[in-house]
């Protein structure tokens, strides 16, 4: 059972004020931290799952229809030669009719064969990601032996997309730091409020030879429990929409783009929203109370 207080703070209405606040604050940090954070983790699930991948195509027809077979082959071993024989490259492989089968089947079906399609094609290559090779030297060997070939690098398209999802996530810290403050400066004004209103009962505390110490606890812990009350309500309100976030976005963007779940950390992050927000109430709390006594004395 918690220690009743010697200053009345059931007479201050500006407990409702605190608890507003940290509860707002907390649903908003929270779902823009969750945001930020699933952000960050896809983007790193798209450098693992392209960063270490490129294609070559080899077009098996010319620009006005007709068949390379002829030298089709021989464009295709070039191309193996120049590949294999880069640094950063660990391997490279022509995809073979079956395979084509189940890479184009998402698109056109299992009763289809590749073979009997004008496709190119395509050499799958493998990159080591510690020690990425030079893309555009090796654009330029194809270009010069293989003048049709394509180098298709997922990591090159979605470069722009990368550094978006990069700026996203410093612009929601941005926004967090600026939650953080404003929080801060209402509880620090709603604490001065309580300071004016029990400014009678403080004093008549102090004749009775309770310290600066002792009044700034009393004022510190207050702001804690009904901002912790606050922010674990803006927690839970959080929650549901996060998960209807999430289960709307899946079935938009089916299996085009990963986004992955949370991981125990992350969660670990977001369940310390509340506590961190409490703290910086009983904190700003604290200081305030600890200034204006000290200036009355």
């Amino acid at each position: 059972m918690r220690k009743p207080s010697d200053i009345p703070f059931a007479q201050d209405s500006s407990r409702f004020f605190v608890g507003w606040i940290s509860m707002l604050m907390v649903f908003i940090a929270t779902l823009m931290c969750a945001f930020a954070l699933i952000t960050y983790s896809s983007v790193q699930a798209w450098h693992e799952n392209i960063s270490g991948s490129l294609t070559v195509q080899i077009p098996s027809y010319d620009k006005e229809g007709k068949s390379r077979k002829d030298v089709l082959q021989n464009d295709i071993e070039t191309a193996l030669t120049i590949l294999r024989s880069t640094d950063g490259i660990t391997g490279a492989n022509v995809l073979d009719d079956s395979q084509m089968d189940l890479l184009m089947a998402p698109w056109m079906g299992d009763q289809v064969a590749t073979s009997e399609l004008p496709l190119p094609k395509i050499i799958d290559v493998s990159v080591d990601t510690h020690h990425l090779p030079d893309l555009a030297q090796i654009k330029a060997d194809l270009a010069e032996q293989v003048p049709l070939a394509m180098l298709d690098s997922h990591r090159v398209a979605l470069a722009d997309l990368v550094d978006l999802a990069y700026n996203v996530i410093k612009l929601v810290g941005g926004v967090l730091l600026l939650l953080l403050v404003s929080m801060a400066f209402s509880i620090m004004f709603v604490t001065q409020s309580g300071l004016k209103v029990h400014q009678q009962v403080i004093a008549l505390i102090h004749l009775m030879g309770a310290g600066d110490f002792y009044i700034t606890r009393q004022f510190a812990n207050r702001s804690f429990v009904i901002s912790l009350t606050g922010s674990l309500i803006g927690f839970a309100l959080a929650l549901p929409v996060m998960m209807g976030f999430a289960y709307c976005l899946n079935n938009l963007t089916g299996s085009f783009i990963l986004i992955p779940a949370l991981s125990g950390m992350q969660w670990g992050v977001l369940i310390s929203i509340p506590f961190l927000a409490a703290i910086l109430a009983y904190l700003t709390a604290f200081r305030t109370v600890w200034s204006a006594l000290k200036k009355s004395v």
